[in-house]
């Protein structure tokens, strides 16, 4: 075997299981498994390929990492996804890895290595990338179906959510500077209540459905705020965490019963 540097691709496709999902959007990168590198297809085409002299080959053997002898099992394409990325790292990390053959292998054996060597593409190390879709695998092999669905990794839904949350808390600041001294003395309340949520926000931990429910919003901070300020109004001790989650949990019921 040998492996041959190629210019960084503008986009790759990955197959990898559904229930792997989230822990990938969550690190942004797509980490290698027990090898130097993880693998890529530059294109829906070649994609298909692969899958079809590899895991829709039931039984087929093959030589894991170690060189243990091991036979693809059954493929059930529901529990899989096919992922549309955007590397981001503009580092030379990618190779071309070329199966060798005998010198004197037949012409019919040395393309067909050729061409399965030419399906796939690696990144060497764990590849970041700045933007994803995910294809349903079981579409894409029955009625050939491409388009994704667009998903942020769980860094780019907290930077918007910060840039809504900044951009609330300018304006706030902004409306303070017009009212007067009595005003302010009035909606003591709300404003401390806003100084909190804005801290809140920009520092706690947020899980990844909480930060898809927050960043959708136009204006998270205001909603946060008045909930959290009718909560210590009515003289409830609820944690803020607390308040997120009723937020959030109310938000996804109203979006369910509209799809309805």
């Amino acid at each position: 075997m040998a492996y041959q540097k190629v210019p960084r691709p503008s986009t790759v496709y990955h197959l990898t299981k559904k229930e792997h999902l989230d822990s990938i959007l969550d690190d942004g990168v797509i980490r290698r498994f027990n090898d130097t590198e993880c693998w890529f297809c530059e294109s829906l085409d070649k994609m298909k390929a692969y899958m079809g002299q590899t895991v829709l080959c039931e039984g087929k053997p093959y030589y894991a990492v170690g060189g243990q002898l091991c036979r693809y099992p059954k493929f059930v394409p529901e529990d899989y996804v096919l992922l549309k990325l955007t590397p981001s790292h503009a580092k030379d990390n990618w190779y071309r890895w070329d199966q060798e053959i005998p010198p004197d292998s037949p012409k019919e054996l040395a393309r067909a290595a050729r061409e399965f060597s030419l399906l796939k593409i690696g990144y060497r190390g764990d590849m970041a990338f700045r933007s994803a879709e995910v294809i349903d695998v079981a579409l894409f092999l029955t009625d050939g179906i491409v388009q994704g669905n667009p998903v942020q990794t769980t860094s780019e839904l907290r930077e918007l959510l910060f840039e809504h949350v900044e951009r609330e808390q300018r304006e706030y600041t902004d409306s303070l500077y017009r009212m007067t001294q009595g005003q302010l003395i009035a909606n003591a309340g709300e404003i401390e209540a806003n100084r909190f949520c804005y801290n809140a926000l920009l520092t706690m931990r947020l899980d990844r459905e909480q930060l898809k429910v927050l960043a959708a919003m136009d204006d998270p901070l205001e909603v946060v705020r008045s909930a959290w300020a009718s909560a210590q109004e009515v003289g409830q001790e609820e944690e803020f965490s607390h308040t997120l989650f009723e937020i959030c949990e109310q938000t996804v019921q109203e979006q369910t019963m509209q799809m309805k």
